[in-house]
């Protein structure tokens, strides 16, 4: 067992890290017994600043060590978000107060003084480091922001990170993007918001489609078909912007306005509906993304190609790599 003066040097030097604060999980991990955290509490060397977290004396009292405390209350599975996140990312926009955080769906802890959001679409590519702290990143800080501020204060929380390089307009667009869904609160207001600060036109969708052919040829796949019949058996019919038939993967290139595309997302998701039951699978890529990262765009086909390709093949084949092994050595083992 590790000595107590060692303990104590670990416990300062994390505590550090997080702006004064450790959890009680924190502490058992690094050697502490139960009796001995009760003493440090006892003789005043550490304060509760929650349920099971706990403030090194001495430690000034912060606004980030506020976060921190509520965050490590809240667990393991906490991201700083919403307007919060916006602050720490830089915007003076937002108060301070409450704390906002999020948690996957299933978890319900109560930290006093912050704001818990229950979300299933906060992905790992969309959490960033900032100080320690795991927040959401400023474009999707934005799009969170969206559901609770006017469209005013929203305005000046986007102008804030976009004007201090903190993101940009595409960046909020394709965050947008990934989580829109009908009925979604604030996507109406960002996407007017957007909108507005949009610099230009976007070209026309015949452009955008061999944009992203074009991508796609110059990263070395081949070139999809164009202005396919939309498959599936639904009510919906139409043409798709590309498509590739070995893999049933449909190619979409959106280059409508924001507030068209909120107008037009029900009919999208019927869409994507249709081919989905007749075992299609649809990539929409929007025109920030074609004409900003094609080779991302050009990546996340490959992707997606290679996996429903080698699904079709053990489909075909009747057969998994990883179980034939297996059975070849049940085999041998049984000679």
């Amino acid at each position: 067992m590790p000595s107590i003066d060692t303990c104590d040097a670990r416990a300062a030097r994390l505590a550090t890290r997080q702006a004064g604060h450790l959890s009680r999980a924190q502490a058992l991990a690094l050697g502490f017994s139960n009796s001995a955290i009760k003493r440090r509490l006892q003789r005043g060397a550490w304060a509760r600043a929650h349920p099971g977290v706990y403030r090194i004396t001495g430690a000034p009292p912060t606004w980030h060590g506020e976060i921190w405390a509520a965050l490590l209350a809240a667990g393991p599975l906490a991201t700083v978000t919403h307007e919060t996140s916006a602050r720490v990312s830089g915007s003076p926009h937002v108060a301070p107060r409450p704390i906002t955080l999020t948690v996957p769906h299933g978890a319900h802890p109560r930290v006093e003084g912050a704001v818990i959001h229950q979300i299933d679409d906060l992905r790992p590519g969309h959490v960033v480091a900032i100080d320690g702290l795991p927040v959401s990143d400023p474009a999707r800080a934005v799009v969170e922001c969206a559901a609770s501020l006017g469209p005013r204060r929203l305005g000046r929380v986007l102008d804030d990170l976009v004007f201090d390089r903190r993101t940009s307009f595409d960046q909020v667009s394709v965050r947008l993007a990934e989580v829109m869904r009908p009925g979604k609160p604030g996507v109406a207001a960002l996407a007017l918001l957007l909108d507005e600060r949009e610099e230009g036109s976007t070209p026309s969708g015949s452009r955008l489609e061999r944009d992203l052919v074009g991508a796609l040829v110059a990263g070395g796949l081949p070139a999809p078909e164009r202005q396919m019949a939309l498959p599936g058996t639904g009510a919906i019919e139409g043409l798709v912007d590309a498509a590739y038939r070995d893999c049933r993967v449909i190619l979409e290139a959106d280059g409508r306005r924001w507030h068209t595309r909120v107008r037009d997302i029900a009919r999208d998701h019927a869409r994507d509906a249709g081919a989905a039951r007749a075992g299609w699978q649809t990539l929409r890529f929007l025109y920030e993304e074609i004409t900003r990262d094609p080779e991302g765009v050009c990546a996340t086909v490959a992707d997606v190609r290679a996996v429903r390709q080698n699904a079709s093949l053990l489909h075909a084949t009747g057969t998994h790599p990883r179980r034939e092994a297996m059975g070849s050595a049940d085999q041998f083992a049984r000679r």
